[in-house]
């Protein structure tokens, strides 16, 4: 059933803003009388702070490209319909999200935000926000390569901050959970493909009002793409960003969704197919890596 594009009305109607030299701003002419008195600044500096952290990862984009990081702003009232936010997490507050970016020279994706996120920010530090505002630029950064499948979006947007970055070593709230995690809370990643066709993906959270890291779904996805990736390392002798690297790689070269696609990744880390999708084998080794570190 056709659709109209909402966002795309409002981007092609908008206002542009250059922040610098990386960044990009789009809204609408009403907001961006805020923009221009500097009511944003605050979040975007810290935007910026953490893009120069992925620079530090040194992604070498398909086609040699250097995409800029398009921020859409959108007003509260319509956010939700704007940026497609699904019902199930959607609390009324407003939000972030990546989206379709509708300009040449950006990402495959753009940050889709409503004003109320920039314009309530305090820049008071917070690991959890700060990994959460680099687990959603990880998606825009992985949408250079593969979009094909929640469970490995997700995944690779925890393993981006946490891993890479090595949040996880100063994040004890979210590592003790680890740590403690009961073997039944871990989900195959057939049980992950499975909550992604049921529309059931990061419902069920292991710490009440936190950010979606807590949830069963992302934690399983994390250790998943984590195991894998630590797989390149040992088979390539790499280092972890080159690991990471080559596993956007893999993605991008797959032609495959869902249960193939985890064949297609088996495959290349040499592993049993049946073992990578519907055992939990290589998320429990992470577990056993991230409790020795400990």
């Amino acid at each position: 059933m056709y659709k109209k594009d909402l966002l795309k009305e409002y981007i092609n109607l908008s206002e542009l803003r250059i922040y610098n030299e990386r960044i990009k701003v789009r809204l609408s002419s009403d907001l961006s009388i805020k923009y221009d008195k500097g009511i944003y600044e605050k979040y975007l500096s810290n935007m910026y702070s953490c893009l120069l952290k992925l620079d530090c990862i040194n992604i070498k984009y398909p086609s040699n490209s250097n995409p800029i990081l398009y921020v859409y702003i959108v007003p509260d009232d319509s956010y939700s319909e704007l940026l497609n936010i699904p019902k199930i997490f959607d609390k009324g507050i407003g939000g972030g999200k990546p989206v379709l970016c509708y300009d040449l020279d950006g990402f495959n994706s753009a940050y889709g935000l409503s004003q109320n996120i920039l314009e309530n920010y305090s820049n008071k530090f917070s690991i959890s926000r700060e990994e959460n505002e680099i687990h959603e630029l990880s998606h825009i950064i992985q949408s250079q390569f593969s979009s094909k499948n929640q469970s490995i979006n997700e995944g690779l947007a925890e393993v981006i901050p946490l891993y890479i970055l090595d949040y996880e070593k100063e994040y004890d709230e979210h590592r003790n959970i680890i740590i403690n995690l009961e073997e039944d809370k871990i989900l195959t990643m057939q049980e992950l493909i499975n909550s992604e066709k049921e529309g059931t993906y990061g419902l069920i959270s292991s710490l009440e009002n936190k950010s979606c890291s807590f949830r069963y779904s992302y934690i399983s996805s994390y250790l998943f793409i984590r195991g894998c990736i630590e797989k390149i390392e040992d088979k390539l002798y790499l280092k972890k960003n080159e690991a990471l690297q080559k596993f956007l790689e893999v993605l991008k070269n797959s032609k495959c969704i869902n249960e193939w696609l985890v064949y297609d990744i088996a495959d290349f880390l040499n592993i049993d197919r049946d073992i990578l999708l519907n055992s939990k084998n290589i998320q429990l080794e992470v577990i056993g890596h991230i409790k020795k570190d400990n």
